[in-house]
């Protein structure tokens, strides 16, 4: 486990630069949709998805990337509007993608999404991926809790 991390993270510190400019393309998301290099999607997380991590990825969120995607992640924040292309809502966008897509693009930004790859540390990012990627698992998690009027233990049946 620990050689597969060890290779992730060389691919990824040699490969962010190589194709610092590659990405683009439709998808199905929309025709303006972002997508990083087809090979990031075997880039395996070095940094386990848990509540601790995420909670690390949403303190970096906090402090470095609500300004354009906003307190939730939706792509609202107060610069916004005045970017071209829009942020992308990554509430929407978690789950969707593999853990190495996120990475990617935080490591190397396009247009006014910038390059965090000399701002944050590697593990940052990954921790910033768990983050986004349980964004959707909170939302699942939501839907789950809800009360159904049919719930038979509610009502005593």
């Amino acid at each position: 486990m620990y050689k597969i991390h060890v290779v992730t993270l060389i691919i990824f510190t040699l490969t962010g630069t190589a194709y610092a400019g590659a990405g683009g393309g439709s998808h199905s998301h929309g025709d303006k949709h972002w997508n990083a290099p087809s090979y990031t999607k075997f880039w395996g997380n070095p940094v386990e998805q848990n509540r601790r991590s995420a909670n690390k990825g949403e303190m970096i969120f906090q402090k470095n990337c609500i300004s354009c995607h906003g307190k939730s992640a939706n792509g609202d924040g107060p610069l916004a509007k005045t970017l071209t292309p829009k942020p992308t809502n990554l509430r929407m966008m978690s789950g969707m993608h593999a853990d190495g897509d996120f990475a990617w693009k935080i490591y190397n930004g396009r247009g006014s999404m910038p390059a965090w790859k000399e701002i944050l540390k590697q593990e940052d990012i990954w921790h910033l991926v768990n983050y986004i990627q349980s964004l959707s698992k909170k939302t699942k998690l939501a839907i789950i809790k809800i009360p159904h009027a049919h719930d038979d233990k509610k009502h005593g049946h």
